[in-house]
């Protein structure tokens, strides 16, 4: 593989989701022609995120987007080695390592590579979904062992309020909120806009907004709010979530590693996009044990899994331009 033939691969593996949008995958190829993946600890989310799990996850999630970027390319991967569970920080001082791709022969591209450019995170109102297209989700969703899939008016409404009560969990944490703010572009101007975090247009915010989601978030005004029961009128996106069409609840194997999670995860959320959804995460509620308990016990989900993520499923407009740091920044 040539550097310019690694820089695409890296190119597209870093479409793949990733919490706030922080892309920690970092690639180093060795002579071998094996490609290493670690995670950038500078990206980690103390607050967010303590165990680094989401961060596996995304890791995961850009090593799937390589292994299908490979398989564009006519190369096949012989073996994904997991590292992660390793906990390896030396090797590679400042970052951790993820995984090791091992390439041999050649392959044919994945059904899902044409559906890496369409997938987007809706964060507003959904339109209503066709029939056809919530009939056909359920159906996918009943053959999947990952997915648990709720549609019923009752179920959304649960779920919406579950998730608003499990975010103020989290936003009642000044940490947590200034963490966030430090990956939201709020600002045009900002120098990192087009290239990392959530910016205005991915959030669907306007300038003004931007700046009172900062006056809000960034001061002491959060808690006075709140103090006075306001506080989820400013974080609440209930309306929002129940114009999704469903709600998929996604869910591995309580042992896995965030890593493999995070790979079948990409694939996942490929299948929503294949589907013609768009989808809006509701992390909180696997984030926040009582509430993926809560969801477990409601939706009979097995004790031996793991809730993932949540993900708001429905008919988005137009994407908005993707925030990518440059493939080469990204290779070590």
């Amino acid at each position: 593989m040539d550097l310019a033939l690694l820089a695409r691969i890296v190119a597209a593996a870093s479409l793949a989701p990733s919490v706030h949008n922080t892309q920690p995958a970092r690639w180093h190829f060795p002579a071998d022609g094996s490609i290493l993946v670690m995670a950038d600890l500078t990206r980690q989310l103390p607050a967010g995120d303590p165990l680094g799990r989401d961060m596996g996850v995304s890791c995961g999630a850009a090593v799937e987007g390589a292994l299908m970027a490979l398989a564009d390319a006519g190369i096949a991967s012989h073996a994904v080695e997991e590292l992660w569970p390793f906990d390896d920080t030396v090797s590679f001082p400042g970052f951790r390592l993820a995984a090791r791709i091992v390439t041999s022969g050649e392959a044919q591209p994945s059904a899902l590579t044409t559906h890496v450019a369409s997938r987007f995170t809706w964060r507003t109102h959904f339109k209503p979904a066709p029939a056809a297209a919530t009939q056909a989700l359920g159906a996918w969703a009943s053959g999947t062992e990952d997915v648990t899939l709720a549609q019923a008016p009752g179920d959304l409404a649960m779920l919406a309020a579950l998730a608003d009560e499990a975010g103020m969990f989290f936003f009642r944490d000044r940490a947590f909120r200034a963490e966030l703010l430090e990956w939201m572009r709020l600002s045009r101007s900002h120098p990192r806009y087009q290239e990392d975090g959530l910016n205005l247009d991915a959030l669907r915010m306007s300038a003004l907004e931007g700046l009172g989601a900062r006056a809000v978030l960034g001061s002491k005004l959060f808690e006075a709010l709140d103090a006075i029961g306001l506080g989820k009128a400013v974080t609440g996106e209930r309306s929002k979530t129940l114009s999704a069409s469903a709600i998929a609840l996604f869910h591995r194997p309580r042992e896995e590693s965030p890593v493999a999670s995070g790979r079948a995860f990409y694939r996942f959320w490929l299948n929503l996009t294949r589907l013609g959804f768009a989808a809006w995460p509701l992390a909180a509620l696997a984030d926040h044990a009582a509430s993926a308990e809560i969801c477990a016990r409601h939706f009979a989900i097995p004790s031996e899994r793991r809730l993932i993520n949540v993900l708001r499923a429905g008919i988005g407009g137009a994407a908005p331009k993707r925030a990518r740091l440059p493939a080469q920044s990204m290779i070590l």
